[in-house]
């Protein structure tokens, strides 16, 4: 997820249009998953109605019960999309690097910029999601070992390349949390937009846990 931006490419032409079905539901659904991120971000997980969703979708409950079966649905659908974002937006910005330090330090910072640059993903994803249910703290675990996956493909990279390194799996979550802990405080404060300034001792623990202390090149 780019953006929570609804704009004339997801809406569907008035009057008569040649748009399939398939094509209509599809842009109903990524409307209603936006405008769900929309309302989260702004009001809290727990004050958004499907109400406030289909308003700023544009669409009709009808449309929202065709696509989920109640707002938990949709929320997780949402947060699956937010949590691929980030990770896929790190993942691009490591493998733009050679180095496997200077990939530690990429794919960090690109995390910190991402959720400063999409303040209702990271209220959503990192604060709201508590407040979603059960199921939306089994989604966060499964992104969170998907995080944490990346920075172990880090620790391949650096053997590969014969360094000795093998950071435990406390580690990398250490390295995990951290960065998440800092959003969670600033988007929990309100100030999200300047979070990127914590990515340096996100940066600095990684590097000690990989036992490179020195900050690469490409660090933020």
């Amino acid at each position: 997820m780019e953006s929570i931006k609804i704009d004339e490419t997801l809406m569907i032409p008035p009057g008569r249009h040649t748009l399939p079905p398939d094509k209509v539901e599809e842009r109903q659904r990524e409307r209603l998953v936006r405008a769900m991120v929309a309302c989260v971000g702004r009001q809290g997980y727990k004050e958004t109605t499907i109400a406030d969703v289909v308003a700023v979708a544009h669409t009709s409950r009808t449309a929202f019960y065709e696509n989920f079966a109640d707002k938990q649905d949709c929320f997780l659908e949402a947060y699956r999309q937010m949590t691929a974002g980030f990770i896929g937006a790190s993942l691009q910005a490591a493998e733009q690097v050679g180095d496997w330090r200077g990939k530690l330090d990429a794919g960090i910072a690109t995390y910190y910029r991402w959720m400063a640059d999409h303040p209702e993903v990271a209220v959503s994803t990192v604060v709201e999601v508590h407040s979603a249910g059960r199921r939306a703290l089994e989604a966060r675990s499964v992104a969170l070992e998907q995080w944490t996956r990346t920075l172990k493909g880090v620790g391949v990279l650096a053997r590969r390349a014969g360094a000795d390194v093998e950071p435990s799996n406390a580690a990398y979550d250490a390295i995990v949390l951290t960065a998440e802990a800092h959003v969670h405080d600033y988007a929990r404060r309100g100030c999200v937009e300047r979070v990127a300034e914590r990515a340096p001792e996100a940066q600095a623990l990684a590097r000690s846990l990989f036992g490179c202390d020195a900050p690469s090149a490409r660090a933020a």
